[in-house]
């Protein structure tokens, strides 16, 4: 994982800049690391949290190819892929037919209050939403954190992973707070070695007030 790191909503790049990467970014050993490290923190710290998995509605909000998704469909109910980037969406659907994966739905989007209004997938609201390497390049992270909560179910989970450096811990609680998330882990959960640098990743998981 390179400094242009893995994100959905990216507002400095345009989705077809995005879209040039797609081909090849399932085979990038960085990227496919920090997915497995972000899974198995998810299962170590979240998945014991989380009742009824098997039956739980997921956002992987700016899914990328999917390769978050793919680890963690064995294990839950539906799983709602997001994205903005039409290329990286077309990999993962591509792998989802090809490995007959029924249980993710692959959508192009942005969630912001409009588009959240206008989707049907959002009317019915998730048991856990997670967000991989996206949130520190949001344009603006305190909105979107609040219109993402406001499609967990009260008791529900948010869970991102970000560069350290580019998310620090003070952000993210505060971030937490005023969109009525409790901030349950905000702290470094795993480093990349990359391009010869050791690069700390924060992890922050957030549950809804009810």
């Amino acid at each position: 994982m390179t400094q242009r790191r893995c994100t959905a909503i990216i507002e400095t790049m345009t989705t077809n800049e995005w879209d040039e990467y797609a081909s090849g970014w399932d085979t990038n050993d960085d990227v496919r690391a920090y997915a497995r490290k972000a899974y198995e923190s998810w299962a170590r710290r979240v998945r014991p949290m989380v009742s009824d998995l098997a039956d739980s509605r997921v956002l992987d909000f700016g899914c990328g190819t999917g390769l978050l998704s793919e680890l963690l469909a064995p294990l839950c109910g539906q799983i709602v892929a997001v994205d903005t980037s039409v290329a990286m969406l077309d990999v993962l659907r591509r792998k989802v037919d090809k490995a007959g994966i029924q249980n993710i739905n692959a959508l192009r989007m942005s969630m912001d209050a409009v588009s959240i209004a206008e989707c049907p997938e959002m009317t019915s609201q998730f048991d856990l939403i997670v967000a991989s390497s996206v949130c520190s390049f949001l344009a603006d992270y305190e909105t979107t954190l609040g219109d993402l909560a406001s499609v967990i179910i009260p008791g529900g989970f948010f869970v991102q992973w970000d560069w350290m450096a580019d998310m620090p811990a003070e952000r993210v609680r505060s971030a937490f707070e005023s969109s009525g998330l409790a901030a349950l882990r905000v702290c470094e959960e795993f480093s990349m070695d990359t391009d010869g640098e050791t690069m700390p990743v924060i992890m922050g998981i957030g549950q809804l007030r009810s």
